[in-house]
């Protein structure tokens, strides 16, 4: 279990929640465009603010951008302090940190106390840390225990369990379905004793409101609505008789996807498979040419579908027979229909606070995407975009007091050159997160933990940090990233390193040097243990040769 300290609820409470918020003039207009339905609850966590009272952790004093001076040399607290910043000063005189711009900042989660400064009020592209402020976006304003749904919609069955008409699959944009949710729905719909659809499944691409929402969309609005597997297939390709064609289907199975197999299994020449794909009609059809060496084990490629809306129709009708529901017709769009009156099945999806982890603990794009449309839909109308997330997640750092010209965020996962954010603003926001008991323990168990899972399950091993650093990467070209927190109990620091401008060959280097610096803060952390000097001992038992665990997005398939 990881053993990184997280504070109790009733803890948290009594430091008082961790908000720093906008004036309420603020706070109003930027929820002028909400939607009703939820305009009250994000009003309510734009405008409470948190006690002063005595005892309480302060969270509302404006950051400092340098760190403070040291008002007396001879404190033991002090030492500590000129001893971390040495050991921290060192590393950023060394390659391949001097060779790079690069902004850090050390943060006391207790006090707010700086304690290590360098270009902290410089914009810095944060890469994947935007999922940081999706995920947390997402938590505060819909809440942890915020579900997507996935449903059938048909005419009402006959007494003898036949549908006489289509039945249509709808969604909203779930980026957690998967293959198993969807033969969920079609054995509740068989459980109610329907043995027949005189018709076909039909894929609604579409989304429709739901009944709290002023205008009820019947007829859809936006596509994208349904998302299966992430929108994924897979192509496989096995070796046959040499001269003759290989094996080649695709997962998961069904009509919607046919292939054309134009590959040939030789002997003795490597293997080179192209594979390509076309439109006809609703079918998507796989080309699959080239050869396939005759002793070479099965070729498997995850290829990305723009919508997965016919795939999920194809699951369904699949599944259904598979519960001895006969459909006698085929699987098409729904083309805008809405007469669909009776609810013959109903999937939830996981909470919020499970979506956020699948998007942060791997860093995957595609669902982070999906969430920061998903915000933007909810809080001001359907469909939900780039845009609207945009406007969301500004809305919710705006109440968090970080400033609108100290950053620039235009999508959700990171994946672009074209965001940015201080080191002193991030630090000072998920510092914030931390005592904030409505947002933090989903939060934190959305990151990453040292040496255990997630994209830093490979950073750390063989140091004391393994399980007492909670974080989130960052990485694309030239561009590395390492932001979270470090500690255990109530000792815990808050950090966020951005370091950008160095050749690709030296990303696993820039991340050893990221991985020695959180390592000099826990030494700081633990100073009256037994423990060896962190700044000095040369980071972590890894192949700098090797690539870590890093993905930044789905590893099995393009972004």
């Amino acid at each position: 279990m990881p053993r990184i300290f997280h504070r109790s609820l009733l803890s948290a409470l009594t430091l008082t929640s961790a908000l720093a918020f906008a004036k309420p003039n603020e706070s109003a207009k930027s929820t002028d465009a909400i939607k009703p339905h939820l305009k009250a609850k994000v009003q309510a966590r734009l405008s409470s603010l948190p006690s002063r009272g005595a005892g309480a952790v302060v969270l509302h004093r404006e950051p400092l951008i340098e760190p403070r001076a040291v008002t007396d040399p001879s404190d033991p607290h002090e030492q500590k302090i000129a001893k971390l910043r040495e050991q921290l000063a060192a590393l950023l005189r060394e390659r391949p940190l001097s060779a790079s711009k690069v902004g850090l900042t050390v943060m006391q989660a207790s006090d707010g106390d700086v304690l290590f400064a360098h270009n902290a009020g410089v914009q810095f592209n944060p890469a994947s840390n935007t999922k940081m402020l999706t995920t947390a976006a997402a938590i505060a304003m819909l809440g942890s225990d915020y579900r997507y749904h996935t449903a059938l919609y048909g005419p009402q069955p006959s007494e003898d369990g036949v549908i006489h008409g289509d039945v249509v699959l709808r969604g909203s944009g779930d980026p957690s379905l998967g293959t198993p949710d969807l033969v969920e729905l079609a054995h509740e719909m068989a459980a109610r004793g329907i043995i027949r659809v005189d018709g076909s499944v039909l894929a609604d691409t579409k989304f429709h409101g739901g009944p709290h929402e002023g205008e009820a969309h019947p007829d859809g609005v936006g596509d994208g609505a349904l998302i299966l597997n992430r929108n994924a297939y897979i192509v496989h390709v096995s070796p046959g008789e040499v001269g003759h064609a290989p094996s080649a289907w695709v997962e998961p199975r069904g009509g919607f996807i046919g292939v054309e197999n134009q590959a040939t299994t030789v002997h003795g020449k490597k293997s080179r498979l192209k594979i390509d794909t076309y439109r006809r009609g609703d079918r998507l059809i796989i080309t699959v040419r080239g050869r396939i060496a005759d002793n070479r084990g099965e070729f498997a490629e995850a290829r990305r579908l723009p919508d997965g809306a016919l795939l999920s129709a194809q699951v369904v009708k699949n599944a259904l027979g598979d519960f001895g529901v006969e459909v006698s017709g085929d699987v098409r769009t729904a083309q805008g229909r809405s007469d669909f009156p009776v609810l013959l099945a109903d999937h939830k999806s996981v909470p919020m606070a499970d979506v956020c982890r699948l998007s942060n603990k791997p860093s995957n794009n595609f669902i982070a995407e999906a969430i920061y449309k998903t915000l933007g839909g909810e809080l001001f109308g359907l469909p939900g975009n780039l845009a609207k997330g945009t406007h969301a997640v500004m809305d919710f750092l705006t109440s968090f007091g970080i400033k609108a010209e100290r950053y620039r965020i235009v999508n959700g996962s990171g994946l672009t050159h074209e965001n940015r954010i201080t080191p002193i603003d991030l630090a000072t926001l998920l510092r914030k997160l931390y005592f904030d008991p409505a947002v933090s323990p989903d939060f934190m168990s959305s990151l990453a933990v040292g040496g255990i899972d997630g994209t830093i399950r490979n950073r750390f091993l063989g140091t004391d940090a393994v399980g007492l650093v909670r974080a989130k990467t960052g990485t694309l070209n030239g561009v590395s990233a390492l932001s979270g927190y470090v500690g255990d109990k109530e000792d815990v620091l808050v950090f966020s390193i951005f370091v950008q401008g160095f050749r690709a060959r030296r990303t696993n280097e820039v991340r050893h040097a990221q991985v020695r610096m959180v390592e000099a803060m826990l030494h700081f952390l633990r100073t009256d243990k037994s423990s060896p000097n962190a700044g000095e001992r040369g980071g972590p038992a890894e192949d700098p040769q090797v690539d870590d665990s890093e993905s930044d997005g789905d590893p099995t398939l393009p972004n």
